[in-house]
């Protein structure tokens, strides 16, 4: 069964633990109130937007017992806060340690790997738009071990002009679409730090995202090939005219995560993919050496 996304998006909402399941009440207090339960088993993400949004202290527990993340968003969209599990992982301590004490070598090895598969994967969204990619595989071939010549801010550079058009600037407090990309960012950054942290890694320590107020910047490195199915799903909207954060833009966004992906194993949810490229990551991390697998997330999602 897939996990769902659950989505608290506006008005006043109460969140609490009711046996095996979380409560949303929606107008608590009032005459008119009325209670949702979801399972925690079927919870992948809680992104949270409404200002007036509530928990016990027993809902948030049972989400760091269960890896949940639960995530709050501005009026942007944007993620402002999180909560993560202490442990999560019975090898946690170990991995961690691993993870500290990663080479420069083997770090900016993952790196290169990562941005490469990004940039790879950019080509195939322009592409499938029957628009030249016009250098973006180029570009992925130029990545050096730690992308120290930043060959992946210059393809950004033509990618979002190649996508939109030449006025658009990607920026989170930018004008449309930005609202749309920076609310599936939030979903995939959600997904990624939950299996992270299953992994027995730590957000906070990054590959190459390092910034003392980012408590997620591995998770920001880990979701960069993730990246271009939520910006493919974006485009398609874009497309059609709708270039807001609506309920029914939310909902195709919510289910990037679960559309299908061919890969060497089968036909697999996009969510598992990340699920399996974190467990690498974790692999890689403790045996020191590039374990790290990757799959194709746009020409062969459904």
């Amino acid at each position: 069964m897939e996990r769902r996304v659950l989505d608290i998006a506006e008005g006043r909402r109460y969140l609490y633990k009711k046996r095996g399941s979380l409560a949303v009440v929606r107008d608590p207090g009032e005459p008119e109130a009325s209670e949702t339960l979801v399972p925690f088993d079927e919870i992948e993400s809680v992104i949270v937007h409404a200002p007036q949004a509530s928990y016990s202290n027993a809902a948030l527990v049972e989400f760091s017992r269960r890896g949940i993340p639960l995530v709050c968003c501005d009026e942007t969209h944007t993620p402002v806060a999180w909560l993560w599990p202490a442990q999560a992982n019975f090898e946690q301590s170990r991995r961690m340690a691993a993870q500290a004490a990663m080479p420069d070598e083997l770090r900016d090895a993952l790196w290169a790997r990562i941005v490469r598969a990004k940039l790879t994967e950019q080509a195939v969204v322009v592409r499938d738009e029957g628009l030249a990619d016009k250098g973006l595989l180029e570009f992925a071939r130029a990545v050096r071990p730690g992308d120290r010549g930043n060959v992946e801010a210059q393809a950004a550079r033509l990618y979002w002009k190649l996508l939109f058009d030449d006025f658009f600037r990607r920026h989170r407090h930018g004008p449309p679409p930005n609202g749309l990309l920076n609310y599936g960012y939030a979903i995939l950054r959600a997904t990624v730090a939950r299996h992270l942290c299953a992994a027995g890694l730590h957000p906070s320590l990054g590959l190459h995202h390092h910034n003392r107020f980012n408590a997620f910047c591995l998770a920001d490195d880990l979701m960069e090939p993730f990246r271009p199915a939520v910006d493919h799903a974006v485009l398609a909207l874009w497309r059609e005219g709708q270039d807001e954060v609506t309920a029914e833009t939310k909902s195709s966004m919510v289910a990037v995560m679960a559309r299908s992906v061919g890969t060497e194993r089968g036909v697999v949810p996009l969510s598992r993919c990340v699920e399996r490229a974190a467990q690498s990551l974790a692999q890689s991390v403790t045996e020191g050496e590039d374990r790290l697998w990757l799959p194709g997330v746009v020409a062969a999602v459904a």
